[in-house]
């Protein structure tokens, strides 16, 4: 199966990436799992959910940014690629033609 047809059948999906064990990334999903219920049962119930508001916000955002960054990468992608198969432009291309 190509690409277009894995892309067609749902079988891409880009933001599905494993965190690798031990890296930056994991310590702060473990760090954040581990001391998220210390904070919310140190607050009382209006605390508690302007904190789940504020972190319902935050993921809603960090999806957002996610897309543009995703978006951004992929016009990059096919930028490189149209300059690199298709554009046929050089810095110098009038020296190569009088010679």
């Amino acid at each position: 199966m190509n690409f277009l047809e894995h892309l067609f059948f749902g079988n891409v999906d880009p933001q599905a990436r494993a965190v690798k064990p031990g890296s930056r990334a994991d310590k702060l999903r473990i760090y954040i799992t581990d001391h998220l219920p210390e904070i919310e049962n140190a607050l009382h119930d209006e605390q508690r959910g302007l904190l789940n508001k504020i972190l319902d916000a935050q993921g809603e955002l960090d999806t957002i940014t996610e897309l543009d960054s995703f978006i951004v990468g992929f016009r990059l992608g096919a930028a490189f690629t149209y300059d690199t198969f298709v554009n046929t432009d050089t810095p110098y291309r009038g020296l190569t033609e009088k010679l």
